[in-house]
């Protein structure tokens, strides 16, 4: 069958791949449009294949909220040309919409979601095939907007870092007013990496092999009492404690005051009767 300009510009269009790609899948499958689409596809999974080995540490964090529900999806790619390219922001945006419709808590069920004809995985493939580079979605999230609640979606450095923060609180309040609380908070998370709200969200196991790390630490110094290393330890475990936690660091914007004395403040100056920090989500390139 001859392959026509117009049967290879259809398929360019169809699939964004190059003229000369198009026009060698179409002459393979004999001009049948949707199995030369299938074997660009099944070209793009061939890109993966031989490029598994190659390291994804590029790439974006993008955020959404749309109808009480905010997500985050973390892409990765090999470099940061692809990061910035419309190919990758279109992946990107179909699976914030993935997000956004389904209800999705991995990145397994991620791949199966359907956006027009392709699931997530085929537009992988579809993406791969046209750019030449390994692509891969490394985490996903999302929480929902109830009421008294606020959630305020942050990316930070064109989308290095991101975050999904929520507020909760009780009475009458100014929404412009949380939204500028929220981003603080949310700024904060970002730059200075915690791990939890509070004491009570820190994993036991991180606590105790700190607490081993500076017993460790105070035995080979050696200037310890024995009966006194435990009272030591604890005071170190509080320090690293106080800057994984939000609510005991330094507030960004005013390192004088702690996180949780300024949502105090706020909450006294906006006339609630509580404020609070409830959940966040923070992903960053590498990390």
């Amino acid at each position: 069958m001859k392959i026509t300009a117009s049967m290879v510009n259809d398929l360019r269009k169809k699939t964004g791949v190059g003229m000369m790609q198009c026009k060698k899948a179409l002459t393979e499958t004999n001009g049948d449009v949707d199995k030369a689409v299938d074997l660009l596809r099944k070209q793009g999974a061939d890109v993966a294949s031989k490029r598994a080995d190659k390291a994804a540490n590029e790439g974006a964090v993008a955020l959404a909220i749309e109808n009480n529900k905010a997500v985050i999806v973390e892409l990765n790619c090999e470099t940061d040309f692809v990061a910035s390219s419309d190919d990758f922001k279109a992946l990107q945006q179909d699976a914030v919409n993935a997000l956004l419709n389904n209800d999705i808590d991995s990145v397994e069920q991620l791949l199966t979601a359907k956006v027009g004809d392709l699931d997530i995985a085929g537009r992988i493939d579809e993406a791969m095939s046209k750019i030449g580079e390994k692509m891969s979605f490394k985490r996903v999230g999302s929480m929902q907007v109830g009421e008294g609640e606020i959630v305020y979606p942050y990316s930070h450095l064109g989308g290095r870092a991101g975050c999904l923060v929520k507020l909760s609180y009780e009475g009458d309040a100014d929404t412009a007013e949380l939204e500028s609380l929220a981003k603080d908070i949310a700024m904060q998370l970002v730059a200075f990496d915690a791990v939890s709200i509070d004491e009570s969200g820190v994993p036991a196991e991180i606590v105790e092999k700190e607490r081993a790390i500076y017993r460790e630490q105070i035995e080979l110094e050696g200037r310890t009492k024995p009966e006194f290393i435990d009272r030591q330890i604890d005071g170190r475990v509080r320090k690293f404690l106080s800057g994984i936690c939000l609510l005991e660091q330094d507030f960004i914007r005013d390192t004088s005051v702690k996180v949780k004395a300024h949502l105090k403040a706020e909450a006294q100056r906006l006339g609630l009767s509580s404020l609070n920090v409830t959940e966040f989500i923070r992903f960053e390139l590498g990390k």
